[in-house]
């Protein structure tokens, strides 16, 4: 069907189009009429996106803020701020339940949040709470303690987390303070056992350096060792060259060669048994008893030498590996000390930290105050929100004239009429060869009717 074939069939069936309309304007405007009155209170909450820490002052980024407002929406349609609203408003009171277990404030809940409507803008921090309602001011009741029941819940949110966190951290606090005296006294007493009172590199360094002496000191002794028991195990005069170098020695060998060389002399002059010659004899036999009885005490003291020399390197060597105990002792006392003050430094570090950690937390759980305020409370509304006479009127208009019209073209469809030679020609499928022009109308009388006079049939040739 054409265009024009619509709008020609809707201009013959005016009549029916005009009355389906006139009637569902009618009926939309009596029902919106006889319609209850709804009121709609709003209130608007301002949201400062700080992040769910309240002392934190960095700014939630902008990918999450429409999850951040979406997450708010769902909070203030929760059954816990609707349970809120029900004591704020004393909805329950004096109700009982058959069942102990079920809450009498369970059957308010739904009642409560039915009427109840959310929305924020895009890429906004305001949220708007509407509360439908037939009577005003219940209206805007609901919505301000709506408001107020979010806000409290939102500061629970807040602060429930801290205080456990804040009980936590306060038995955490308690065992590390414990494990720091702990690492504390293990020091005190190992400061207290040893005498010392921390690491004393300086000390080190005097020790290493007495031990470096002590070395030197034995390198040299016993080199003096080596050398006096040389001389004490000497047997031949070449080996004693260094004995004859003693003055009482040197002279006593001079008087035996001249006490010598006298009996020599005498012992060419006189016979053996001459006085001259025997006190000749008996002062070179006394000579050299005196010079082997010399010798004898330059021997032992060679001897004696070699034994203080060997008494002093056993003294060193002991002394020597007594500083090496005491070296080796200062260094495990030095990092034994090291590792209980490293002890009592990690516990004191973590027990700081956990200390501020807490009372970061304990701060955070006595925050009353929230990121949500209360931009424009709920008011009054003066006039209703529904129904809406004109735009239900114009509704009822638009949708009755295109259910007519459809219902017209639908009848029009199913039983097709002839109104004019094309009508004709589509249904006969059959060419036309004349048409009647439409008879004029006689003038009729005033109280008097006559009959419409038939039309006389007029042929026309058709144009070819």
């Amino acid at each position: 069907m054409s265009l024009e074939r619509v709008f020609e069939v809707l201009w013959i069936r005016r009549s029916a189009l005009i009355a389906s309309v006139l009637v569902g304007v009618t009926i939309a405007a009596v029902a919106s009429v006889l319609a209850p009155k709804q009121y709609v209170a709003e209130l608007t909450l301002v949201v400062d996106f700080k992040g769910g820490d309240p002392l934190a002052e960095t700014a939630l980024s902008s990918p999450l803020l429409s999850t951040y407002v979406a997450t708010q929406r769902e909070i203030i349609a929760s059954r816990s701020v609707a349970l809120k609203v029900i004591d704020a408003l004393g909805l329950a009171e004096g109700a009982s339940s058959a069942h102990p277990d079920i809450d009498p404030r369970a059957a308010y809940v739904g009642k409560v949040l039915n009427p109840l409507e959310t929305s924020s803008a895009v890429n906004s921090n305001l949220i708007k709470i509407s509360y439908r309602s037939d009577d005003p001011e219940t209206a805007a009741r609901f919505a301000n303690a709506i408001g107020a029941a979010y806000i409290q819940t939102s500061l629970e949110l807040q602060v429930d987390p801290a205080r456990r966190q804040a009980a936590w951290f306060d038995e955490q606090v308690e065992k590390l303070r414990e494990e720091l005296a702990i690492a504390q006294s293990k020091l005190d007493a190992y400061q207290r056992d040893h005498g010392v009172l921390g690491v004393d590199e300086d000390r080190l360094d005097v020790e290493n350096v007495r031990l470096q002496e002590m070395s030197s000191q034995l390198v040299k002794a016993q080199a003096a060792l080596v050398e006096a028991e040389t001389r004490a195990e000497a047997r031949s005069s070449t080996e004693l060259a260094d004995l004859m170098s003693n003055p009482l020695l040197q002279s006593l060998k001079s008087e035996l060669a001249r006490a010598e060389a006298k009996l020599a002399d005498l012992s060419q002059r006189v016979d053996r048994n001459h006085p001259q010659y025997r006190s000749a004899a008996a002062e070179v036999a006394a000579l050299k008893a005196q010079l082997d009885t010399e010798m004898g005490a330059a021997r032992s003291s060679l001897l004696r030498s070699a034994e203080l020399a060997r008494h002093q390197v056993r003294e060193i060597e002991a002394a020597l590996e007594a500083q090496k105990e005491r070296i080796i002792a200062l260094r495990q006392g030095r990092d034994e000390l090291s590792v209980l003050q490293r002890d009592v430094e990690s516990a004191r570090a973590t027990y700081a930290a956990a200390l501020q950690q807490a009372n970061r937390t304990r701060l955070e759980s006595r925050v009353d105050r929230t990121n949500i305020a209360i931009l424009n409370p709920a008011t009054v509304p003066t006039a209703p929100a529904s129904p809406r006479i004109a735009l239900n009127i114009v509704l009822a208009f638009f949708v009755s004239a295109l259910c007519a019209a459809g219902w017209i073209l639908y009848g029009e469809l199913m039983r097709p009429r002839v109104r004019s030679r094309d009508d004709l020609e589509a249904i006969a499928d059959l060419p036309v060869l004349a048409e009647l022009p439409p008879a004029p109308r006689p003038a009729l009388p005033r109280r008097s009717r006559a009959k419409r006079p038939v039309p006389r049939l007029e042929l026309r040739p058709r144009a070819t």
